[in-house]
């Protein structure tokens, strides 16, 4: 790897650690130079603007998130597949806390859909847009093969299902970042796990 590439990945893996901790809204070219012990020249060289480094750093944590979740989850067994999946989605979270050694950290993705939502013409809403379009393809998908594979009644809908999966983590993402209480993970494992046994045949 060349040293400017090995350079703006070390941007985009401090600018991921920092919105993780305190959100991506507030993440400047003066913060993200000081992150990195830079200069702001040096580091806008590797974007065109603020908006530019923003959306770059998501998708960083996008790829991120496919290499630690995604794509060690996948299985031939539709019924392992999802359940490895949604152990390892909620392991992102403390992946996220190994990188923001600290700080209360939470999802930057999810953070950015909230930060970004009165900005509608913005770069980032549209990322995080897309992003949010292919998360729920995604859990819609693990759930029609479930059905394929006979683990799930075939009267159910598989986008109901990826629709209150996304809310239940979300949902639990938002509650493990604003009260610290270890118990709320094994309420989100319960809650997860009545939802599957709902769609099992």
């Amino acid at each position: 790897m060349k040293k400017s590439e090995s350079t703006k990945r070390n941007i985009l893996h401090k600018g991921m650690a920092y919105a993780a901790a305190h959100g991506l809204y507030s993440l400047s070219i003066g913060k993200i130079a000081a992150v990195t012990n830079m200069s702001r020249t040096g580091v806008i060289s590797h974007f065109a603007n603020k908006e530019d480094m923003q959306v770059a750093i998501l998708a960083y944590t996008e790829e991120e998130f496919r290499k630690q979740v995604v794509d060690i989850s996948v299985d031939e067994d539709a019924l392992i597949h999802l359940n490895n999946f949604q152990q390892r989605w909620l392991e992102w979270l403390n992946f996220l806390d190994t990188v923001s050694p600290g700080k209360q950290a939470s999802c930057p993705l999810i953070k950015a859909s909230v930060e970004f939502k009165a900005s509608p013409n913005c770069l980032v809403r549209k990322f995080m847009q897309d992003q949010h379009l292919k998360m729920i393809n995604y859990l819609t998908k693990l759930a029609v093969n479930c059905q394929a594979q006979g683990y799930f009644c075939q009267d159910k809908e598989p986008s109901i299902f990826a629709y209150e999966f996304y809310g239940l983590y979300t949902g639990h993402v938002v509650q493990t970042s604003l009260i610290d209480n270890p118990a709320l993970t094994l309420t989100y494992k319960k809650v997860v796990g009545n939802l599957i046994a709902r769609y099992m045949r």
